[in-house]
């Protein structure tokens, strides 16, 4: 037997379907025999049943580093290929979520993200503007960090990172934008005529958020300085 053509290695997906191919010439035509080694090609042994050029069989995601070659066999000797070396890719596993950002209107915000994978996973951030009912790509955010700079309206809004390789896709959780907005004033305090001695009220709201707080001031100069009260 003469080989005509050697297995060649691959890498495969957990799972996957698995092949590797051989030929050999000769006369008469000879048997094959593939054979595997789980010790980085110390020592084969025959894989029962597998007597077809080519190999084929479902990974249990476990092979890593396993070699496959072929023996052909006729009755004048042997002949055996070199030996193909079966790579296991990996899923994408998601290492760090972004997180929830407040921050103001104007200003920019990063969301960060990453992942694990074989082969290195892609990035794509999603968005969603409806509570996280449905998200959608963000056109060329297919970096690891997120950077943007927000606007009032953005306030709610969700953000996601989907990475992908040859294997399968891996999602991170939603983290949400909060914008605050700056208090603006719904009422003024009204100017007041009082006795000496009586209870004397003024009134003031502002909306915000988060609601935001309220100090006193008082000037006793006509409002050329005020100090807090």
């Amino acid at each position: 037997p003469s080989i005509t053509t050697n297995p060649t290695s691959n890498s495969f997906c957990p799972g996957a379907s698995t092949s590797f191919t051989a030929a050999a010439s000769g006369s008469p035509t000879p048997g094959v025999q593939w054979q595997l080694s789980t010790d980085g090609g110390a020592t084969y042994n025959n894989i029962s049943g597998a007597t077809s050029s080519t190999l084929t069989f479902t990974n249990a995601g476990v092979e890593n580093g396993y070699k496959y070659r072929a023996v052909y066999t006729n009755t004048c000797g042997t002949a055996t290929t070199t030996a193909a070396t079966l790579s296991m890719n990996a899923v994408p596993v998601v290492s760090t979520n972004p997180s929830t950002q407040t921050i103001c209107s104007g200003s920019n915000v990063s969301f960060t993200t990453a992942a694990s994978g074989t082969p290195a996973p892609t990035v794509q951030w999603q968005l969603s503007t409806d509570g996280g009912a449905t998200f959608n790509n963000i056109s060329g955010a297919t970096s690891a960090t997120l950077t943007f700079a927000t606007a009032a309206s953005q306030n709610g809004y969700q953000y996601r990172a989907v990475f992908t390789n040859t294997c399968h896709t891996a999602t991170t959780s939603a983290a949400t934008l909060n914008i605050p907005l700056v208090p603006s004033l719904t009422t003024n305090p009204s100017d007041g005529t009082f006795c000496p001695g009586t209870s004397t009220s003024f009134t003031a709201a502002a909306s915000g958020t988060p609601v935001p707080t309220v100090q006193w001031q008082v000037s006793t100069d006509g409002g050329a300085t005020y100090n807090n009260i």
